[in-house]
């Protein structure tokens, strides 16, 4: 049994597999989502997206803010802002970390 799992930025379609397991960061703390799960819409969080088949973790990413919708059997991620996780790279360069720090900070307190 699988559940369709995509990710959509404005410019591309980020992943779209069938996965077994997709954990992802809600407004109200982490949610899983499996095949036949009830349907719903919500918003993310900054945070880590975990993607599982056949028992095993496939792919992982950082996604600043997004929208998931929840259907039966497929699960969708629209974002602005996402990297997968092999290629974010933390930066020693004060100025990109003060510039990330501020629009983390603008986003979650602001908007």
């Amino acid at each position: 049994m699988s559940l369709n799992f995509e990710i959509i930025s404005p410019q591309e379609v980020i992943f779209d597999q069938d996965v077994d397991l997709v954990i992802l960061p809600g407004i109200e703390g982490d949610f899983g989502v499996l095949k036949n799960h009830m349907p719903f819409l919500t918003y993310l969080r900054l945070g880590l997206v975990y993607i599982y088949k056949d028992n095993k973790l496939i792919n992982s990413f950082i996604v600043n803010e997004g929208i998931v919708e929840v259907l039966k059997d497929k699960c969708t991620l629209l974002t602005e802002d996402i990297t997968e996780t092999k290629d974010f790279k933390v930066s020693d360069d004060k100025s990109q970390i003060d510039q990330l720090k501020s629009r983390i900070i603008s986003k979650q307190y602001y908007s």
